[in-house]
């Protein structure tokens, strides 16, 4: 190709370039003519299209957002995937939340669950004389905190069971209330029961009495019958029960308690230890009808324990509490006397005013062992409950005589309650029973009232009026600490599940007065309390 040839050809593509851009320039002034012509401003031309930009950027992020949700979404498949073609592995289970009148998390398998709960209970009331004299007995009026507490229950691996609870009105330790471990397993065959057996260890009740056992969430009355200074409470041990829906049976070890004065023993001394055991039965269980009988036994070995240790044991109404003591002020109106010759039933003093803590190996009580017999029954509306205990001490003569202490070598204590209830709503305390089946640690006692026309369902809740008797007598044998029987009435209102409003008026009707009170003697006080409860 000669030069002049390469010239022409440039030329040409010169003047179709300088075309070009004189057709695209000829096209925009057309256009800014036509927009003119339209009355269309230019610069609302450069706001259209700076917004169509703006949403174009827009979509491009939503659209990478899209991708990497899409992307995670995809990595969290895979990890499924694999977890589940993985040998010995599996996908996590789904979790089922819930309230049960308390936090309530499970598993789908069922294998494991925990419960998140707790109760409160505020008392107030007053009394009458507030005092004997120049004997002061108990504050005219009162209004505080009876119980505050926290718990958390569960299960782990289908048979290991726990549960922790604490008080907030206790200090330190002494706030643990039922803290345990529990195994079970069906290991006895379907001719004797259809439910597991109970390993249990930890802190708990011990197996006696109907009254100390049923929570006080489901108590009929606000303070537990007097029957309660001759039972024991929770302690450290181990037990197994077995059971059915209709019949129980629990016995177990058990040595020191949170609530104990003290929970080491004298200096060089061992540790005191129970053995007890509670069988139940109930041949009639429906609905609106219910037969309930049981018993209990108790062994007590002391190992040279004082009450600084043992006060619930070694001074019978000493730790117990009547609607008198809700009040403050004096306490329980009778228990063993505290300025006698022996301050408990293990001669810790030798002599009045004496203050020896340690008994060196040669304790007054060489053993002691508890009774009691309990019965329930309902049909429809109307129920019915009593129980007796009885508590014998066997001391050691010879030790006796040479502290020069207080009673004889042989001492029995009783106690006793008899109670009746009526639902005016109609209500059956027989729907409330609890046997093995449904309550391993306690059975054989009673839970939530099952309320007919809930407050909360356009109803007036459950109502119930109670009536109950009860005696305590610790004259025996030369040691007298008195003796008490009561008259409480009862107005219980159920509005929904978890709450309840209780008003008692309790009268004593006969009261002997320990050797150390006599000014106690012959006197009726009153007490009116109220009690506002929640629970979850």
């Amino acid at each position: 190709m000669t030069d002049m040839t390469r010239r022409h050809g440039g030329a040409q593509k010169l003047a179709s370039a300088r075309g070009v851009r004189l057709a695209k320039l000829e096209g925009g002034v057309a256009l800014i003519a036509l927009c003119g012509a339209l009355a269309l401003p230019t610069a609302a031309f450069a706001d259209t299209a700076s917004e169509i930009a703006a949403l174009k950027a827009q979509l491009k992020r939503l659209e990478a957002r899209m991708a990497e949700q899409a992307k995670t979404t995809h990595q969290v498949k895979n990890a499924l995937n694999s977890a589940k073609s993985a040998p010995g592995a599996g996908a996590p289970p789904p979790v089922f939340v819930s309230f049960k009148n308390g936090l309530f998390v499970e598993t789908e398998d069922g294998d494991f669950n925990f419960k998140v709960g707790g109760r409160i209970q505020v008392d107030g009331g007053f009394g009458g004389p507030a005092s004997f004299g120049t004997n002061n007995l108990y504050s005219a009026s009162n209004v505080g905190f009876r119980r505050a507490r926290l718990e958390v229950e569960g299960k782990a691996y289908k048979n290991w069971f726990y549960k922790f609870q604490y008080d907030f009105t206790g200090s330190g330790a002494a706030g643990i209330r039922d803290a345990f471990l529990a195994y079970r397993d069906k290991l006895l065959p379907e001719e004797i029961t259809s439910q597991p057996v109970t390993f249990q260890v930890g802190n708990q009740y011990e197996p006696f009495g109907l009254e100390t056992l049923n929570s006080s969430k489901h108590i009929t009355f606000i303070e537990r019958a007097m029957t309660e200074a001759l039972t024991p409470a929770r302690h450290i041990g181990a037990s197994i029960g077995v059971g059915d829906k209709q019949w129980s049976v629990k016995t177990g070890i058990f040595s020191t308690s949170p609530q104990d004065a003290s929970t080491s023993p004298p200096a060089g001394q061992g540790q005191y230890w129970d053995a007890a055991i509670r069988a139940t039965y109930a041949p009639i269980k429906q609905d609106d009808a219910l037969v309930h009988l049981g018993a209990s036994f108790l062994y007590h070995q002391p190992e040279n324990t004082t009450s600084a240790t043992d006060a619930n044991f070694l001074r019978p109404g000493q730790a117990s509490r009547d609607e008198f003591d809700v009040l403050g002020g004096g306490g329980t109106l009778i228990r063993l006397p505290v300025n006698a010759t022996s301050s408990d039933l293990a001669c810790a003093k030798v002599a009045a005013g004496a203050t020896t803590a340690s008994l060196a190996g040669n304790s007054c009580l060489k053993y002691s062992y508890n009774y009691g017999f309990e019965g329930a029954v309902a049909y429809g509306p109307f129920s019915a409950q009593a129980e007796y205990v009885g508590a014998q001490y066997e001391r050691d003569a010879a030790n006796i005589a040479a502290r020069g202490a207080n009673g004889g070598s042989s001492i029995n204590f009783s106690s006793y309650y008899v109670y009746g209830s009526v639902f005016l709503t109609g209500e059956s305390r027989a729907a409330s029973y609890r046997g093995y089946d449904k309550d391993w640690n306690t059975p054989g006692t009673f839970h939530d009232v099952a309320i007919k026309n809930p407050l909360g369902k356009g109803g007036y809740g459950a109502w119930e009026f109670a009536a109950r008797f009860s005696e305590l007598n610790l004259n025996n044998s030369g040691l007298f600490g008195g003796r008490e029987e009561n008259l409480t009435l009862a107005l219980n209102w159920y509005p929904v599940r978890g709450v309840r409003l209780q008003a008692n008026w309790t009268r004593v009707m006969n009261l002997v007065g320990p050797s150390d009170r006599a000014y106690l003697t012959g006197q009726h006080p009153n007490a009116f309390i109220a009690r506002a409860q929640v629970f979850w």
